[in-house]
């Protein structure tokens, strides 16, 4: 082969490389923006009704979103900011920054409402100056002057336990035998001013506490806490979901940071929990997040929907920057080409 063909074929074969790298190139998957017709924050997401999402924004407004639009819904909120909402209005009751909207008398003085919890035995209404619960048909005040923040029911060696997430005092339990006596401390391990955030349970019942200094595991109520490694000690969590385990039987734990949205594979056994591989995280498309990833919930087709300011999907798509690629090998295809004419000029024709 003479160096001229060496210098056509040389550009040629690695455009067309360059092109099936990008084609071929496996994807991953990243946050992608389910942009709301009114551009405002959003302050909760909740499951809606056949596989709907449902997201409250700071304007006062619930919106519902099908898979490929957002429609308003009417809840009779009257531009109250929702701060709790557990599934459909008017089948679940919604805590408000200004009250209960419910078809159950608001506990006294209707105060704000950060979370809600409907059990068998009442429904837990969470607030700055402690837990109301309804129950016999009354408004019961079983823990006072903490402020509350998060509420979870775990169940556990066929047993039910109700814990509260307070800002600076750590984690209150009670089982639901003793649901309207006084809840007892159960922050053994965690920090005396911590700030716990959002729970999680796991397959086996085991609970799992999102604080402002990490993340922490109980292997029963009332033992000692431990940190989750190898999340760091030093982040924020906001919000946390355990997805169901996966044909290896780990469970991944869904976290959301101020920095985003991470996971950590779960390998759960009758006696512990174990980590499973590293911290894993998933960054916006385009942009970074508005704000920090505050809810996090499943979706159809296997994906998951977030809120950081606004509502992101999680999907896989094309590595980002996979068209350079192409581009790069179409303009080497190029190259090869007008080396190639070079070498095989068109020949004269005979004037006849």
């Amino acid at each position: 082969m003479t160096l001229g063909r060496i210098a056509v074929a040389v550009p040629i074969s690695i455009g067309l490389a360059l092109i099936a790298l990008g084609c071929l190139l496996p994807g991953e998957e990243r946050l992608i923006r389910e942009n709301l017709p009114l551009e405002t924050h959003i302050t909760v997401l909740a499951p809606g009704a056949d596989g709907t999402l449902l997201a409250a924004t700071q304007a006062g407004e619930l919106w519902r979103f099908d898979g490929t639009g957002w429609e308003p819904e009417e809840a009779g909120l009257d531009g109250r900011l929702v701060l709790a909402l557990r599934g459909e209005p008017g089948e679940h009751a919604i805590g408000t920054a200004s009250g209960l909207v419910s078809d159950l008398a608001p506990p006294p003085g209707n105060p704000r409402i950060s979370d809600v919890l409907e059990t068998a035995s009442g429904l837990l209404a969470a607030t700055p100056e402690g837990l109301w619960v309804h129950a016999d048909a009354t408004w019961h005040r079983p823990l006072s002057d903490v402020p509350l923040y998060r509420l979870a029911e775990q169940h556990r060696e066929g047993r039910v336990y109700l814990h509260a997430g307070t800002i600076g005092k750590g984690v209150y339990s009670a089982s639901i035998q003793t649901l309207l006596s006084p809840w007892a401390s159960n922050s053994r391990g965690l920090a005396d001013d911590v700030k716990a955030l959002c729970f999680a349970v796991t397959e086996g019942g085991m609970l799992l506490v999102g604080t402002d200094r990490g993340l922490y595991r109980q292997a029963a109520p009332g033992e000692t806490w431990k940190a989750l490694a190898p999340f760091p000690p030093d982040r924020r969590v906001l919000a946390l979901y355990r997805a169901p385990p996966d044909a290896r039987g780990l469970q991944r734990l869904w976290i959301g940071t101020d920095d985003g949205l991470s996971a950590l594979d779960l390998a759960e056994t009758r006696d512990g929990l174990s980590v499973a591989g590293p911290l894993r995280s998933f960054d916006a498309l385009w942009e970074p997040t508005e704000t920090g990833v505050s809810w996090i919930l499943p979706a159809p087709d296997d994906e998951l929907m977030v809120s950081a300011g606004a509502v992101y999907r999680l999907s896989a798509v094309r590595y980002p920057g996979w068209y350079r690629f192409v581009l790069a090998g179409i303009l080497l295809l190029l190259v090869g080409g007008w080396l190639w004419l070079g070498l095989n000029p068109e020949p004269d024709r005979d004037d006849t």
